[in-house]
């Protein structure tokens, strides 16, 4: 069964997920990155979520010039996380990404990571609702109903 907005994040979410220690350096990181062939590892400090670190942390670091080899993940990543449970539906996690203007969203159960979604993955269910799952109110914003 293909997801729907009203269907869980967990329909939608990728895993395993790619981690790194806070300690490590974003040179490593960078490395990470293109192994795993994703756009954001996980930061972990003593085993449990710190923070994420992305693409573009990495970008802003060379673009200033900095030695990737003595900065220090845990100094780049973001580490005010906006997460989502995995049953929260994926209209629901859609919407906490665009309100915190984040790109991925680790997802958590309870304390443990359960996996991360992106954007990446969110557009294609949200681009598939039928034209009966969407609402365009005055304003011209098309809203996704739920509840079908």
């Amino acid at each position: 069964m293909n997801p729907r907005p009203d269907s869980p994040v967990s329909t939608t979410m990728s895993w395993p997920v790619a981690t790194i220690d806070h300690e490590a350096t974003l040179e490593e990181a960078a490395e990470g990155l293109a192994a795993d062939n994703v756009g954001v590892l996980l930061v972990l400090r003593d085993g449990a979520l710190a923070g994420i670190v992305s693409e573009r942390d990495i970008v802003v670091h060379v673009a200033a010039g900095s030695d990737l080899s003595h900065v220090r993940v845990g100094e780049a990543m973001a580490g005010e996380l906006v997460t989502s449970p995995p049953d929260a539906t994926i209209a629901a996690a859609a919407r906490a990404m665009v309100d915190a203007d984040v790109r991925h969203l680790p997802v958590l159960d309870g304390n443990l990571i359960a996996g991360v979604v992106s954007m990446r993955d969110l557009v294609p269910v949200l681009a598939h609702a039928s034209d009966d799952d969407v609402v365009v109110v005055p304003s011209g914003t098309r809203v996704i109903v739920q509840g079908w």
